[in-house]
């Protein structure tokens, strides 16, 4: 079983440097283009064609792993109006880097992946994709103060810079 996830996450890992993730040619199955795509899709779940970026991808994974182990080790859902609230399961997705806060790159999903030794498959992943170095080293600047944030650019683009929810706009198809 070990080793056939990590031959997967070595296929995925090796094949990222001469493919991208991009798949708007996914389902032409004629073109050479949609063969990584599909090998992604097939390996992680992660379907380019519908998600933006991997790193969003596995950071909803990750919380929806983390709200599993919640629920069922903790009796505890922070989406339950009669329970406590848990302000951190609504803030926007941190930098994918090792600082400053190691766990959002390691994970669970890392730990059991690896049999107790951290091996961060979609975290790795994300940094490999495009703009995933930089954010990754972002990380690190933001521990030494050098101007980081801790938030990623596509989390600050969405929330405000305080880290507050944009105003609720109804669309015309919601009235």
């Amino acid at each position: 079983m070990r080793l056939s996830i990590a031959a997967v996450a070595v296929l995925c890992v090796s094949s990222l440097g001469s493919c991208q993730l991009a798949g708007r040619n996914i389902n032409d199955h004629w073109n050479y283009g949609s063969v990584f795509p599909r090998i992604m899709r097939t390996a992680t779940g992660f379907d380019s064609s519908k998600e933006l970026s991997y790193k969003d991808f596995a950071w909803e994974r990750k919380k929806a792993n983390s709200l599993t182990i919640r629920r069922y080790f903790l009796n505890h859902n922070p989406l339950n109006p009669n329970q406590p609230k848990v302000d951190s399961y609504f803030e926007p997705r941190p930098l994918n880097s090792l600082a400053p806060n190691p766990w959002h790159y390691l994970h669970l999903e890392g730990f059991v992946i690896g049999g107790g030794i951290p091996i961060p498959v979609d975290s790795i992943i994300g940094t490999i994709e495009e703009g995933g170095w930089s954010e990754f080293t972002a990380g690190f600047a933001s521990l030494w103060g050098k101007g980081g944030t801790e938030t990623s650019a596509d989390a600050r683009s969405f929330y405000g810079q305080d880290g507050e929810l944009p105003p609720f706009k109804m669309t015309p198809k919601g009235r």
